[in-house]
């Protein structure tokens, strides 16, 4: 039998800056975990040991993903060395992190949803035309982790280049 583990998604501060996190532990009370820096535990899910790692990768994976390609877009997230940076608006995260949990029970989808996430790492663009081949599940799921990565910061002040801003 497998040991059972508890994914979880939470906010914590390290030296005064803000972070995501996404991990698991065996205790049922996060907050003992990971030097008791967490403030808030947004999701809790309980997995076997290995589902609780491959669902922690795509996770990752994909919030990895999605800061690749907004530093693509000329923004900088404020990272953290012990998480993701707080400018991710939490309802994203939450998504993702659902999006992953929710969709392990099904190991035929799930190999062709980590497909996917390993084919979008590698085009780098959102491309419809890979989508149009698509059909079913795996289509559904390709639409909405789309959404999910098409996400873009709107604060101005976060922009890499800022050569071509009006002064006033």
């Amino acid at each position: 039998m497998t040991k059972s583990v508890n994914l979880y998604l939470a906010s914590g501060v390290s030296n005064g800056i803000g972070f995501w996190l996404v991990n698991f532990t065996e205790q049922d009370n996060i907050y003992n975990s990971f030097d008791r820096q967490l403030l808030e535990c947004y999701r809790k899910e309980l997995f076997g040991i290995e589902g609780a790692i491959e669902v922690k990768e795509a996770i990752n994976r994909t919030l990895d993903i999605l800061c690749f390609y907004s530093k693509l877009d000329q923004y900088k997230f404020d990272n953290s060395n012990r998480g993701y940076s707080f400018d991710i608006p939490i309802n994203i995260i939450e998504d993702i992190f659902d999006l992953w949990a929710y969709n392990y029970n099904n190991e035929i989808l799930w190999k062709k949803y980590i497909g996917i996430l390993n084919f979008r790492k590698k085009i780098k663009i959102n491309n419809n035309y890979i989508n149009m081949g698509l059909k079913g599940h795996t289509y559904e799921f390709a639409m909405k982790l789309d959404q999910l990565l098409s996400f873009r910061l709107t604060n101005s002040s976060s922009r890499l280049d800022r050569r071509n801003e009006l002064m006033w």
